[in-house]
């Protein structure tokens, strides 16, 4: 077992190269053989920006990036063992040369190929950490987890434990549409963010500029909706996720809402300020003007990119921690308004669970706040 105090004192210096390279980033996280790879990578090559590369291919897609391409903005690789219907569990053996090789590229920050960490699988995320730790001071533990690791029950374990070993984490989230459209899982995710290791958010949406307003040292959001959460593997097979039809961030509601949704919605006031969009992809058209686009899914996703950086400049702008998760609280009430009042005019149109959840959590000083942090842990 990795000796606690060891682990964070001889991480110390390999923290701050950690934190260096990663400090703030929004990572755009893609498939490395997937349509809209190459369009990702150019998008996320921009100051505050880098890439998180998924699957069997991203080793060989970072490679070609170093060496040939030389992009110079942060590149993480996850292999994603732990997704689809065949997925690699805790307990399954690190393919060492997948972290020999990104070793090899001087990536900031190296991740093994872990498995799934099941719910309440205690002895398997003890055991992804503590073998990660084992791997050297530059590498960080991959936890795909469970969304019920965020539980209040479950939560304390999870928090002693990553304390215990001592080594940065990137966390992935399963559930069958957004994990922190449960008040458990925001609550909980701001516990995990106070631990004293440095802690990244992968596969996200918006939320992920939450995460960075609460502490997060980097947060990556998906290209598709497969890449913003961990689909569960359901009975019968499956675990891949859904092919949705494609949707786009819509600044004033905070949300990725659906084209077609856009559409129907939009065309009952095509002049309300929410769906006009001043940002490079737009120009100031409508967004109705993305899905009669050549490439609706592509057009999308550079749209989006776009407000994701935007939202991310403000929150950072607005000072310090604390006053970063003031602004990102004030943004999310703002949208809950902007969708309530959508909804006076729209039936089924319904506020976004996340909303509610980081609005609560913000104003929240006490009762359910939080769990009880380990000593030690950032304010």
């Amino acid at each position: 077992m990795a000796n606690p105090i060891t682990a964070i004192t001889t991480r110390s210096a390999p923290y701050s190269r950690l934190k260096t390279a990663l400090a703030d980033v929004l990572l755009v996280q893609a498939d490395a053989s997937g349509a809209h790879t190459e369009v990702a990578i150019e998008r996320s090559d921009r100051l505050g920006g880098g890439i998180v590369l998924t699957g069997a291919k991203a080793l060989q897609k970072a490679e070609h990036l170093v060496r040939e391409k030389k992009y110079e903005r942060p590149i993480l690789i996850d292999r994603a063992r732990y997704a689809g219907k065949n997925r690699a569990l805790a307990s399954h053996a690190f393919d060492s040369d997948w972290v020999a090789r990104q070793r090899a590229l001087g990536l900031p920050a190296l991740m093994p190929d872990a498995g799934y960490i099941g719910e309440r699988d205690y002895p398997g995320l003890r055991d992804v950490l503590e073998r990660t730790a084992d791997l050297g001071s530059d590498v960080v533990a991959l936890l795909p987890l469970h969304v019920s690791w965020l539980k209040q029950e479950n939560l304390r374990q999870l928090v002693d434990a990553v304390t215990d070993v001592g080594v940065p984490i990137a966390v992935a989230l399963e559930h069958k549409d957004d994990p922190l459209s449960a008040q458990y899982a925001v609550y909980g995710l701001v516990a995990l963010l106070q631990t004293p290791v440095p802690v990244l958010l992968l596969r996200c949406d918006t939320s992920s500029i939450g995460a960075l307003a609460y502490g997060a040292l980097a947060a990556a959001v998906g290209t598709h909706s497969a890449l913003r959460h961990i689909y569960p593997v359901v009975e019968g097979g499956g675990g891949g996720g859904r092919n949705p039809k494609p949707a786009a961030v819509v600044q004033r509601l905070l949300s990725y809402v659906h084209l077609d949704k856009i559409d129907l919605t939009a065309a009952m006031d095509p002049d309300h300020p929410d769906w006009h969009c001043s940002c490079d992809v737009c120009n100031g058209q409508s967004l109705m003007e993305l899905n009669s686009a050549p490439n609706p899914e592509q057009i999308a996703f550079l749209h989006s990119i776009e407000i994701l950086f935007r939202i991310r400049t403000g929150i950072l702008l607005a000072g310090g921690l604390a006053q970063r998760r003031a602004a990102w609280t004030a943004q999310c009430s703002s949208a809950q308004f902007n969708h309530m009042d959508i909804d006076n005019t729209v039936s089924a149109w319904e506020i976004p669970d996340y909303l509610n959840n980081w609005v609560k959590r913000g104003n929240d000083t006490g009762g359910l706040s939080a769990p009880a942090i380990p000593q030690g842990a950032r304010p």
